[in-house]
């Protein structure tokens, strides 16, 4: 099976490093190749693979796509490819992948569907599925996302960290930074020595990191860090480090289709406090439930955190809870077999119908 992924930004971390855990799977099963129209520095995250393309128009996409003969074609919430689809193109299996939340892109997958020529939708969790079939797509299928199970696993750090309260993600109003530093503000007049990692937001404007940086000086965060980025490979040791210092992982996003970092911080056995939202809940679902908070509800936020800081057999409970599903439910091997199941079987559908 020959696969091309198509996606806009070439930029580390989510759908890109998604695309490089399937890649492991994928590779000596089948021939993949993945192009972007933007090139942010991500195409580390596949380590020297061949076929990664910056192909940054229409033309190149579509002599690209004309150049090789693909079975498959997956767009991820990219619109570009469609204008690049000669008729030969769209005979393949066209996918429509949707990672996105936001209200604009899935506004236009809703006004567009009925032309756009796509004959399958994936999408990674049930909270997503649910949504595509409140804007017209009853037929999507859900696949997990897959993590990296050998790399994202708890390794004893050097030294001991003091206890240490960790945000990851960009510097945007949808990641919701500002929600914690307040919460960070609670948490430091309780606990005066905790520290404060935020890790994430290299590509902010100036504006915005200098409101974060002035954010912590004005609620007296004496032990509070900004990390602009950190190389894939290495994020695991921050939440090792974490998940050893007694410290808590905390989200503060407004929705997520998924949870990467979430999980990713599960694997390494650092128990988190995240909101309610979006597919969040089927990560944390049972027993994981404890770590869910109200989404907007700060304060019950801080009280979660301050909860788990001083529960030290609850900690030890949520560290293997997590640790155990991310492995046995979100591993590469794992979703890879069930994702290229689904591609077999899209294959095999659309030549039974040409």
């Amino acid at each position: 099976m020959k696969i091309l992924y198509f996606y806009k930004f070439c930029l580390l971390g989510g759908v890109t490093t998604q695309l490089a855990n399937r890649l492991k799977f994928l590779r000596g099963r089948a021939e993949v190749h993945f192009a972007f129209l933007e090139d942010y520095g991500g195409a580390s995250a596949f380590e020297g693979y061949d076929h990664v393309r910056i192909l940054r128009t229409t033309d190149e996409l579509r002599n690209y796509i004309e150049a090789h003969d693909f079975d498959v074609i997956i767009t991820i919430d990219t619109y570009e490819l469609y204008e690049a689809l000669g008729p030969a193109g769209q005979k393949k299996v066209i996918i429509h992948e949707v990672h996105t939340t936001y209200e604009e892109p899935l506004r236009k997958l809703a006004e567009s569907k009925d032309s756009l020529p796509f004959h399958y939708v994936i999408t990674p969790s049930a909270y997503m599925k649910e949504m595509l079939e409140r804007i017209g797509l009853p037929d999507a299928f859900h696949i997990n996302n897959c993590l990296d199970t050998e790399l994202f696993k708890y390794e004893a750090v050097s030294g001991q960290w003091p206890p240490t309260i960790l945000w990851v993600g960009k510097l945007d109003q949808h990641k919701n930074w500002g929600s914690f530093m307040n919460i960070a503000g609670r948490l430091n007049a309780q606990f005066p020595d905790l520290h404060f990692l935020l890790v994430g937001g290299y590509t902010a404007p100036e504006e915005i990191t200098s409101r974060l940086q002035a954010r912590a000086e004005a609620l007296g965060l004496r032990h509070f860090k900004w990390l602009p980025q950190v190389d894939y490979e290495e994020m695991h040791h921050y939440y090792s480090a974490v998940a050893g210092s007694g410290g808590v992982y905390v989200s503060t996003t407004r929705n997520e289709s998924f949870g990467m970092t979430v999980l990713e911080a599960m694997a390494c056995r650092c128990p988190v406090v995240v909101p309610g939202v979006g597919a969040l809940p089927e990560l944390l679902d049972n027993e994981l439930s404890v770590s869910l908070y109200a989404s907007g509800r700060e304060e019950e936020c801080a009280e979660r955190v301050a909860w788990l800081l001083e529960q030290e057999d609850l900690r030890e409970r949520l560290k293997t809870l997590g640790e155990q599903k991310a492995r046995n439910t979100y591993s590469i091997e794992e979703v890879g077999k069930a994702y290229m199941a689904l591609l077999q079987r899209f294959v095999e559908e659309h030549a039974n119908v040409i």
